[in-house]
């Protein structure tokens, strides 16, 4: 409301008659953060397989039978023994078992960490500005001093 609609004079603090009041805007920046995903990782387990040849060193217990010349006659389920040769019975013998066991042989750490960095965004603001044009003043018109103001 100014003094056309309800016909007082308003004045400022020190006393001078508000003409008129305007109010200047300006835009200033607002940014809004949103997230996106920027990429995705799979996390999986492989299983690849190898050969390999594993050496083991193995035992066999045998009995040897050597026929000596000269004495008497040997047998060995029911079939007589030549002298001079060496036979062989078999006792025990060891045989392989492979068995596989699971180690540990690497370790893998995975970890996310939220990582904070500056980026600048050129912006271009606009703001009103008060722009006052000075016009001729007519020959009749006189100027004001401070004392005629008040």
């Amino acid at each position: 409301m100014d003094e056309r609609e309800t016909g007082e004079v308003v004045r400022d603090s020190e006393g001078r008659q508000i003409v008129q009041r305007l109010v200047l805007h300006e835009e200033r920046a607002t940014v809004d953060v949103v997230r996106e995903a920027a990429g995705s990782v799979e996390v999986r387990r492989v299983v690849t397989e190898r050969q390999e040849t594993v050496p083991i060193t193995l035992y066999r217990e045998v009995l040897e039978i050597t026929v000596k010349d000269g004495g008497g006659q040997v047998l060995m389920n029911g079939e007589a023994l030549e002298p001079g040769r060496t036979y062989e019975i078999p006792i025990s013998e060891e045989r392989a078992e492979v068995r596989k066991q699971v180690y540990p042989f690497q370790e893998v750490i995975i970890a996310k960490e939220l990582r904070r960095f500056t980026q600048d965004e050129q912006v271009t603001l606009r703001r009103e500005e008060l722009d006052v044009q000075h016009l001729n003043v007519t020959p009749d018109a006189t100027p004001r001093t401070n004392d005629s103001q008040r």
